[in-house]
């Protein structure tokens, strides 16, 4: 709170003292005195509860003020400007000089405060008024005269939510700074939400585990199937080198160490060949084994799934129920 706010607090709880003195002993007046030094010894939490219990006890504009001044220092800006127009408007027509004090510090406190004030617009479109509509913030309902104006709102988190029979509710958290804040939130047709929900969306689905099991186990041959592929090619040019490389050791007349390591360099070649000829051939047929027999797996499930079959316990043990 600024200075010139805690001056104008601190002459209003000192200017109304004797006006709450002639009272002394009651309850509302014990409670407005222990408010006073809550506020002194800065518990402002329960300085507000016991000048709002005494108001209530017996209401008072001095207690009024000093309840709207307790609630601005706690940062609740729109109680606090409510609380000064409602003492404002209580003393509007009153003449003494006392009241008309006080008039004018809640008038001014009121108007110093209004530009700070959060406010909070809650949107509503034509499309969106459908019958039965609520809207909600927090667990209080606004009613229609409310809705699409700037209303004045302490800051905070709030849950706006609008609900409707027949349809899903929807619902938005919202922040609003403890000053000078301004939010519109806009409520949509809460029938489009709802068919669009409803709308089947593959997105939404999870996937068929059977169906991505199938799909692996598809392509686990066909990965097989290349593996062996490759290896056979593999052994097919090693093959033809080792053969190149005996014929250079058979034209080789003049250097017979030469001719001998160009030997063994080309048997080098087809003993390599020849392993991976066998590793290329013993991959084709995993690769044939593995498809002939995911074929056969399907097709025991579909016949399976074609009757129908399911087992169930019976006092006999376990019977099959389907119909084919």
């Amino acid at each position: 709170m600024t200075s010139s706010a805690t001056a104008i607090a601190i002459s209003v709880l000192v200017a109304v003292t004797p006006a709450r003195a002639q009272s002394a002993g009651s309850k509302a007046d014990e409670l407005y005195n222990e408010g006073r030094a809550l506020v002194a010894a800065n518990k402002l939490v329960e300085a507000c509860t016991a000048f709002e219990q005494s108001q209530k006890l017996e209401p008072a504009i001095t207690t009024l003020i000093a309840l709207a001044t307790c609630r601005e220092r706690r940062d609740q800006l729109a109680t606090a400007w409510e609380l000064f127009l409602d003492a404002e408007r209580r003393t509007r027509s009153v003449g003494d000089d006392k009241t008309s004090q006080l008039h004018q510090i809640a008038l001014d406190r009121a108007a110093q405060l209004e530009p700070r004030v959060p406010k909070l617009t809650i949107s509503i479109p034509a499309e969106s008024r459908i019958d039965g509509l609520q809207i909600l913030r927090d667990q209080e309902i606004l009613p229609a005269e409310k809705w699409n104006r700037a209303l004045p709102i302490d800051g905070g988190t709030y849950k706006i939510t609008a609900r409707a029979p027949g349809v899903s509710d929807w619902s938005m958290p919202l922040t609003l700074a403890n000053a000078s804040d301004s939010r519109t939130i806009v409520i949509p047709n809460l029938r489009s939400i709802r068919q669009t929900l409803a709308e089947p969306s593959r997105e939404l689905n999870p996937p068929d585990p059977s169906q991505e099991l199938e799909r692996r186990s598809v392509l686990l041959p066909i990965a097989v199937g290349a593996a062996g592929v490759a290896l056979l090619s593999g052994a097919l040019g090693l093959s033809r080198w080792g053969d190149a490389t005996y014929n250079d050791a058979k034209g080789e007349m003049t250097d017979q160490a030469r001719r001998d390591a160009l030997h063994e360099s080309a048997n080098r070649k087809r003993y390599a060949a020849e392993g991976l000829a066998v590793a290329g051939a013993g991959c084709a047929g995993a690769a044939v084994w593995l498809y002939l027999r995911q074929r056969g797996t399907r097709a025991e499930t579909a016949s399976t799934r074609a009757g129908h079959l399911m087992l169930t316990p019976t006092v006999a043990g376990i019977g099959v129920v389907g119909r084919f």
